[in-house]
């Protein structure tokens, strides 16, 4: 018992001895348990789970500035304040600085009316594309501001709101702002990475549009003046453009005054013959078809002349199936070869073609090179064609161009006309990108769902009626972020295509960008309690974050029911082209799929012991291959984005057996160098896979014309694509490619390098090269044209017609001869086909003009010559005409502003300033 005793005196001495260090162990051990606890899966699973619209936590009062506590206001009552806050809440937004890849944003919500509006429950939804609080995320109890009364909560992908916490003053009165300032992760470096629709809401309340955020031209949104507004990071070394600089851009280029008859885009392959020597098909000309008859009608149609069965021999224009001859070296695609021989001493134009999309394409040749002619009355009297001989065939057999119609719906209209003007260029190819995260836009009969929800974006408290809005579409669901294609409407586009030898190649992009089909399967299994097509595993506790900010948008590769879901969509999808355009194509997509995506799904960790898979990277293999394999359609090949045949390192590895690799058609577009992602396309095709060049950096024609606060886009592989960049694009050496880094700053062989520069293998292997449009910022058609064009004629050009300068080895002599060559192209463009454009009703991108004053005369040059310029001398209020012929001396001294105009007068630039002289 002594002993005892003793014992304890010994340890309660120490213990004293040592309090402090046990109370601090102790206090560790507690803030770590804690910590772990809430960030914990079981913590924010349920956070999540628990309601989708947590409440704020409650704040302790502080007591020198004490509030009262939140008004429980009747149904009627609450709807009214939110109605006049949608009427008198004006919003202000402000991009304060952007420093570290982080962007500082502020909020100003300003009573311009006559109501004081108490304190209740109320939200206002907002769209930020970069990830806000970027550090603090996920903060399901709503993000804490500091020095704010306001929570930031996000909703789902893009779209969070503002609600009051409980500091929040006991009422908003007229004349009041309210502030918030929050940080993102990304630059925010232009106006248009804003969006419109704000709306305000409240837990009972019918949601309402913030009529200060509803036009196009984002008004709300304040001035990029500053350079940490402009800057992307603080080694942001590219720099808006001023009117000296597009000056100096546009002198290079040599103003032919007139086009030439011949000026065709894309560049035949040989073209003879002489300007001064033409042909004139009048109204008694017919036009017989050996062949092609189809093709021959286009013709006959659109010049307003009678076809004949053969016979005539003069005054007519034949057509005939023909060996085209090539040069026996070349890899040009036979198929679509074509010759024209128009002869004015035998009265007569002669097309032949290997094949009827030879034909076709003759007939737009044929088209781009006609010129009206009328007598000395002004009567249309036919059609003046050059003395001429064309020799033609593509470079590539793939020529595409990629639509996204999920971000924002592009309705049937608009995509019919963009297939005119595609066939008008000879781009053959189009990638239709029907599903993503923000919509499914095909209607599959077998799920009803899929439309009836999916396609609709809204404000929906019980996600019973749609998806939630997203990228500025509203809480309601009849703006751009609804909408989808019918059976009936997709076989239409499909025989449209048809008839323009396009290609449709749907996309149903899958594992991840899925949250559309995820949560239509969701609504079917609450409704049905059938979970025959749940996509996801209802106890997967796995946590990740999309590109696109999303946390649920993956399907999961290791149920049963995916696949069941899959093959009846894609069957259905075959069915659609089986008596239109047969199905031989299809894109499955596989890009951006969230690492972390089923990391905790049970029924996954069963499959990997079952199929010794080790992870994410070895599902996403499972998938396809099983799904490719399942589907058991012959002769079809499929379409993936590199990133579902890469592994962590950057290697390819084949999904399916070694024998179908030549089925597999990857994309490769992510080609930024200093991510060791510049020769991707090189190691595909070499390991087999038929390429598709897509570099961001060049072809995604939703980044900016500019680097200008004022331009529509996106930025992240790019600050900008002009045409330019696109025209100087070299398929054939990728390397040649170089141009700078992602700062703007000179591109170093270390960098070029840094992923290795394997040399080309396998050519054959590069099937071709394709344009595409995103959709995140781009929501009606006339953004969608004007995003598209006049960019999408360089892409054409360079996907159907292989520059010379392109074989040139020495920098300084390719650089040269493709300067000519784009001198030659920037006026066939704006001498001739941005009037051809215009004719089409094309809302095409008009460049704003270079300026310089050169002794009191005022200098205004264009990109594209012959591109009519105005100028201002008070400030916009009027405008004159500039004729470059006529060198005038100005005497104001003041700010002069220029703009270019269309040549019907009706669109314009945004103006530009010159300074004084």
């Amino acid at each position: 018992m002594t002993t005892i005793k003793r014992y304890m005196t010994m340890l309660s001495f120490k213990l004293k001895r040592h309090r402090k260090g046990i109370f601090c162990t102790l206090g560790v051990l507690l803030i770590i348990f804690v910590h772990r606890y809430f960030n914990s899966d079981y913590y924010l699973i349920q956070e999540f789970k628990i309601t989708p619209r947590p409440s704020p936590t409650p704040l302790k009062q502080d007591q020198k500035t004490a509030s009262a506590k939140v008004q429980y206001l009747s149904v009627e009552k609450s709807q009214e304040y939110i109605n006049y806050m949608a009427e008198n809440f004006v919003i202000n937004f402000t991009v304060l600085s952007n420093r570290a890849s982080t962007s500082f944003k502020k909020i100003s919500v300003f009573n311009k009316g006559n109501l004081q509006i108490p304190k209740f429950i109320w939200s206002i939804y907002f769209y930020d594309i970069t990830f806000v609080g970027n550090s603090r995320y996920p903060y399901p109890r709503g993000l804490h501001l500091d020095d704010s009364e306001l929570l930031i909560f996000h909703e789902s992908g893009n779209l969070y709101r503002l609600q009051p916490t409980n500091k929040f003053p006991k009422y908003i009165n007229p004349g009041d702002t309210i502030e918030v300032i929050y940080d993102a992760y990304g630059p925010h470096v232009s106006r248009f990475f804003t969006f419109p629709n704000w709306f305000v809401s409240c837990l009972t309340c019918e949601p309402r549009l913030l009529k200060s955020t509803q036009s196009e031209s984002l008004e709300f949104v304040g001035k990029f003046s500053k350079t940490q507004q402009v800057k992307r990071f603080e080694d942001d070394r590219v720099k808006m453009l001023t009117v000296q600089d597009r000056f100096k851009r546009n002198s290079a280029i040599v103003n032919t005054l007139r086009p030439p008859t011949n000026a065709i885009i894309p560049t035949p392959l040989m073209v003879e013959g002489k300007e001064e020597d033409y042909l004139l098909v009048s109204t008694h000309w017919t036009i017989s078809a050996k062949n092609f008859k189809k093709e021959a009608e286009i013709l006959a149609e659109l010049l307003q002349l009678d076809m004949k069965k053969g016979g005539a021999v003069t005054s007519v224009i034949t057509f005939a199936k023909k060996n085209v001859s090539l040069p026996s070296d070349s890899r040009l695609s036979k198929k679509e070869a074509y010759e024209i021989l128009i002869d004015p001493n035998s009265d007569s134009i002669q097309v032949h073609a290997n094949a009827d999309a030879g034909a076709f394409y003759a007939v737009q040749t044929l088209l781009s090179i006609r010129k009206k002619e009328y007598d000395k009355k002004a009567n249309f009297i036919g059609y003046h064609f050059p003395k001429i001989k064309i020799t033609d065939a593509p470079r590539f057999e793939y020529r595409g161009l990629m639509v996204d119609v999920s971000r924002n719906f592009v309705s049937k209209t608009t995509i019919l006309k963009l297939l005119d003007l595609m066939a008008m260029y000879k781009v053959n190819k189009f990638h239709f990108h029907l599903t993503d995260d923000d919509g499914w836009r095909l209607e599959i009969r077998s799920f009803p769902e899929l439309t009836e929800y999916a396609s609709k974006r809204c404000m929906d408290q019980a996600n019973e009626v749609c998806l939630p809005p997203s990228l500025g579409s509203g809480p309601y669901s009849n703006t751009s972020g609804s909408g989808y294609y019918s059976v009936e409407d997709y076989k239409e586009i499909l025989r449209y295509a048809k008839a323009r030898h396009i290609q449709v190649i749907p996309e149903l992009d899958v594992p991840g960008h899925s949250r559309s089909a995820v949560q239509a399967m969701e609504l079917r299994h609450r409704k049905t309690k059938n979970p025959s097509y749940r996509l996801i595993d209802p106890n997967d506790h796995s946590r990740y974050r999309s590109a696109q900010a999303h946390t649920d948008n993956a399907v999961n590769p290791c149920m049963n029911s995916t696949y069941d879901f899959f093959k009846t969509v894609l069957l259905d999808l075959h069915d659609m082209h089986k008596d239109v355009q047969p199905l031989t194509f299809y894109m499955l997509g596989g890009d951006e799929v969230a690492r972390g995506a089923w990391e905790k799904s049970p029924v996954c960790e069963k499959l990997k012991v079952e199929n010794k898979l080790n992870d994410y990277y070895d599902l996403k293999k499972y998938f396809f291959k099983r799904l490719i394999t399942e589907l058991k359609m012959e002769g079809m090949h499929v379409g993936l984005w590199e990133d579902a045949v890469l592994n962590d390192r950057l290697e390819p590895k084949n999904p399916l057996d070694e024998s179908k690799v030549g089925q597999l058609y990857v994309y490769s577009w992510t080609n930024i160098w200093e991510w060791k992602r510049g020769s991707l396309a090189y190691k595909l095709a070499n390991a087999g896979f038929q390429v598709v060049m897509s570099p961001a950096t060049c072809l995604y024609f939703d980044h900016p014309y500019e680097p200008d606060p004022e331009e529509r886009g996106l930025y992240w592989a790019t600050r900008y694509i002009d045409s330019r960049t696109t025209f100087n694009y070299q398929p054939d050496n990728i390397y040649w490619n170089r141009g700078t880094r992602h700062n703007g700053a000179e591109m170093s062989d270390e960098v070029l390098c840094s992923g290795g520069c394997p040399p080309l293998k396998a050519p054959e292997n590069i099937r071709g090269i394709q344009a595409d449009l995103w959709t995140e910022t781009i929501r009606t058609p006339d953004q969608v044209e004007y995003m598209l064009f006049p960019r999408l004629l360089a892409f054409a050009e360079r996907a159907w017609h292989k520059a010379p300068w392109e074989h040139i080895k020495v920098e300084a002599r390719r650089k040269l001869k493709q300067q000519t060559d784009w001198e030659m192209f920037a006026n066939k463009v704006g001498h001739k086909e941005l009037r051809r454009l215009e004719e089409m009703g094309v809302t095409y991108r008009l460049d704003p003009p270079g300026a310089r004053f050169n002794n009191s005369i005022l200098e205004i040059n264009s990109i594209f010559p012959g591109t009519p310029t105005e100028y201002s001398m008070d400030n916009g209020l009027t405008w004159k005409k500039h004729d470059p012929e006529i060198s005038n001396k100005l005497a104001h001294r003041g700010k002069i502003f220029v703009r270019s105009s269309s040549f019907d007068g009706k669109r314009k630039s945004r103006m530009v300033s010159v300074g004084g002289f």
